[in-house]
């Protein structure tokens, strides 16, 4: 059996990098840098496993042109005004750098 594409994009399109927002094993939200005959774009996909395949869910868009700096922000504050944060979240932050006695004061 062949290896199955991390991001299954349709054959149009040759993938450059991409970053899961959420995988599992029937689920797959994530953007992802392709390349065309048109240029490179900045997509959102959403996949689902369906009979053993890969299928397009709801979004297959650019975004490059988003106002992504807006966008956290809005999320940032809506996560914080709506408590919205979950376990999954705080598993995800980064952990504080620990401080050790040899860093400079």
């Amino acid at each position: 059996m062949s290896q199955e594409p991390k991001y299954p994009v349709s054959q149009t399109y040759s993938v450059l990098d991409g970053y899961d927002i959420y995988r599992s094993n029937n689920l797959i939200v994530a953007l992802v840098v392709v390349q065309s005959q048109y240029g490179r774009d900045l997509r959102l996909y959403r996949w689902i496993r369906k009979k053993d395949q890969w299928k397009v869910d709801l979004c297959r868009m650019g975004v490059g042109r988003w106002k992504w700096g807006e966008i956290a922000a809005k999320a940032g504050e809506f996560i914080e005004k709506y408590g919205l944060k979950s376990q999954a979240a705080a598993d995800a932050a980064p952990e504080e750098p620990s401080s050790s006695s040899s860093s400079p004061e």
